[in-house]
């Protein structure tokens, strides 16, 4: 949907802007941007451009780190048996391969454990420490995980065995007992970045262990070869790349590019990714992340730490092939959820509430995540999706705006079998019965007064002046991520030659400008009926590449528009209602097996009488129940037929 809620940054004063331009020969519209994030000074416009080794924190300042890094070093020279024990998400499986690598780098006996979502779930579980104790390990260090595995830490430390707690998520009022707990704002720490994510806390596990625990003062003294799992790792969990994470995060990317590991490489010329084409967090965000998380939501994670690992590139062009359909396995899974959790959404039911929980029965655990996402980006509103599997309901949430809806769901840890995440999002198992309570008690909440975001523009360029050089220039602010967001431009009444729809559902659409640049729009199926016929249009819009037969050529990613008001057809509307009163008085009969003689009596075609069942399933008019059988939803709200996207798309083509 459209929000029309645009907000235009103020102007920084244009005595700093020329003094940007002209002090670090940048162009005028990279020195605004550059101003109006704040650095209005040379000096700290340089510092912002130029990411630099004083940008970086010691290591040794976190909490526990002088504990950590005895007795991995004891452990490492003394033959003990290691085990690095991660997690199933690309942050997870990167902060395992850093770990690994910097160990092995000492000689060390170290093995990886990375959970299965499954059957092991989420942080520390005792079944499975239990077994790496009984295989000998003597040392475990957890990467991106740890801070709710109480009872499997206390028993490990009651064996004997040594663990060293390493993560980023939040924590709960008590921390484990565990030999050593790194975490960058830990309650006793003075860490002065709080916001490294679990690669980042490994990386500086691993720059401790390989720097001896000295000050560095060149590049080179850092261990560069894993930069690159870093910028893949914090860019996935998105996390702000300001300070410490811009220097590396910007430093891996280059890595990256420049001497990419075999199963990149192999990784990318499967997502398409031409030869002349950088790399960019754009890349990692929409190539990289979901292939990689796509083998942990579905199974093994395994088989993306091993493609990381991998020096083979045979090994790895064939791991890489097996984890790219594995990801297309993932694509079809999430549209099969998502289609059910949307129409539950979109219900009476559910309606009117400020937190949705959805729920179904067997929905695959590993899409959960991105199916709440979707359910977000829809209704503008924090989403959990669960899904029931052996009595128990597992699941995701993701928040809306700037609500924290983990801080909400905290109220209600008495409910919870697991409960973890941060503001944006969490995950958490309930039974059946505290599923029931804990709809009640969210239901009972006062406002919550969930603000929703406005779109805020860098400012209003026409179309005629963005070009590749224009956008060549703004590459400097790279990388783009939390924090540090893309700029963002309006765009009043541009031009329109063509637009057509793209995608296996039509869900994405294209308008060719006036100047031949394209400007995209993705998942946004909504926006479709009111633009197929527009010859002008305003809206707003980040700027990219397309890379296409060895070209590259500008590109625009829509961010809103402007859409016209669509005005219901009256005739339409006396079919629509027509149909509506046959529902009414025939509930009894199943549409799927009598669509052609309903058809006839109503003196309608069957695709029509398809649209206008789906219309009514949009609106929450009708649901459809034992394949076929359409039920009136009774004290259904009255809503426009024009509030639908099948109707939309109805009348663009009448």
């Amino acid at each position: 949907m459209s929000q029309k809620n645009w907000h235009i940054l103020p102007q920084p004063s244009e005595k700093s802007v020329k003094q940007l331009t002209t002090q670090l020969n940048i162009d005028h519209l990279t020195a605004t941007i550059v101003a109006q994030k704040g650095y209005t000074t040379p000096e700290t416009a340089f510092q912002y451009l130029q990411p630099s080794i004083e940008q970086l924190h010691d290591p040794m300042a976190l909490h526990d780190m002088d504990k950590a890094f005895e007795r991995l070093t004891e452990a490492a020279f003394g033959g003990e048996k290691i085990v690095v024990y991660g997690d199933y998400d690309l942050d997870g499986v990167t902060s395992t391969a850093v770990m690994v690598e910097a160990l092995e780098v000492l000689g060390a006996d170290v093995t990886a454990y990375i959970p299965n979502r499954f059957t092991d779930g989420y942080g520390p579980n005792i079944d499975v420490y239990k077994r790496l104790i009984a295989d000998g390990a003597q040392v475990i260090v957890t990467v991106d995980n740890g801070m709710s595995g109480h009872e499997a830490v206390a028993y490990a430390m009651s064996q004997g065995v040594d663990v060293i707690i390493t993560d980023h998520h939040e924590m709960a009022p008590t921390l484990p007992e565990a030999y050593a707990v790194i975490h960058p704002r830990h309650p006793e720490g003075h860490y002065p970045f709080h916001d490294l994510s679990g690669v980042g806390m490994a990386f500086k596990v691993a720059q401790a262990l390989l720097t001896d625990g000295q000050a560095i003062s060149d590049r080179s003294d850092l261990p560069t070869e894993m930069l690159d799992l870093v910028a893949l790792g914090e860019i996935a969990d998105m996390v702000s790349l300001t300070d410490e994470n811009r220097t590396l995060v910007s430093w891996g990317l280059k890595q990256l590019s420049t001497s990419p590991r075999p199963g990149l490489s192999a990784l990318l010329k499967n997502a398409g990714q031409a030869a002349n084409e950088p790399i960019i967090s754009e890349t990692v965000s929409f190539k990289i992340a979901p292939r990689l998380n796509a083998v942990g939501r579905l199974g093994d994670a395994k088989l993306a730490l091993d493609l990381l690992l991998s020096q083979d590139p045979d090994e790895a062009a064939e791991l890489a092939s097996q984890i790219e359909a594995i990801n297309a396995q993932r694509q079809e899974i999430v549209e099969e959820v998502f289609g059910a959790a949307k129409q539950m959404a979109l219900s009476e039911a559910h309606q009117n509430d400020e937190v949705l929980i959805i729920s179904g029965i067997d929905w695959h655990q590993g899409v959960l995540g991105i199916v709440a996402s979707r359910l977000v980006e829809l209704l503008h509103k924090p989403a959990i999706v669960l899904s029931l599997v052996v009595g128990n309901y597992k699941g995701s949430g993701r928040s809306y705006g700037d609500f924290d809806l983990y801080a909400l769901m905290s109220q209600y840890r008495d409910l919870y079998d697991t409960f973890g995440g941060h503001a944006n999002a969490l995950g958490l198992s309930i039974s059946e019965d505290n599923l029931v309570i804990l709809r009640l008690r969210i239901a009972t909440l006062s406002a919550l007064n969930i603000r929703e975001k406005p779109v805020t523009i860098n400012l209003t360029l026409p179309a005629s002046d963005m070009t590749t050089s224009l956008y060549d220039g703004l590459t400097l602010l790279e990388p783009f991520g939390t924090d540090n967001p893309q700029p963002v431009f309006e765009v009043k009444q541009a031009p329109i030659t063509k637009v057509i729809t793209m995608g296996k559902s039509k869900q994405h659409i294209k308008l060719t400008l006036n100047n031949q640049v394209d400007a995209v729009g993705f998942n946004h199926p909504d926006w479709a009926a009111s633009m197929l016929n527009q010859k002008s249009m305003s809206f707003v819009a980040t700027m990219g590449l397309n890379y296409f037969r060895g070209k590259k050529q500008l590109q625009l990613l829509l961010t809103d528009v402007d859409l016209p008001v669509i005005v219901e057809n009256d005739a339409h509307k006396q079919f629509f209602s027509q149909v509506y009163k046959f529902i009414y008085t025939h509930q009894d009969l199943n549409f799927a097996q009598n669509l052609d003689k309903i058809a006839k009596q109503l003196y309608i075609n069957k695709t029509d009488l398809n649209i206008m069942v789906q219309v009514f399933i949009e609106l929450g008019f009708v649901q459809v129940i034992n394949s076929g059988f359409v039920k009136i939803i009774p004290n259904a709200p009255q809503r426009d037929l024009t509030e639908s996207t099948t109707y939309q798309k109805f009348l663009a083509k009448r």
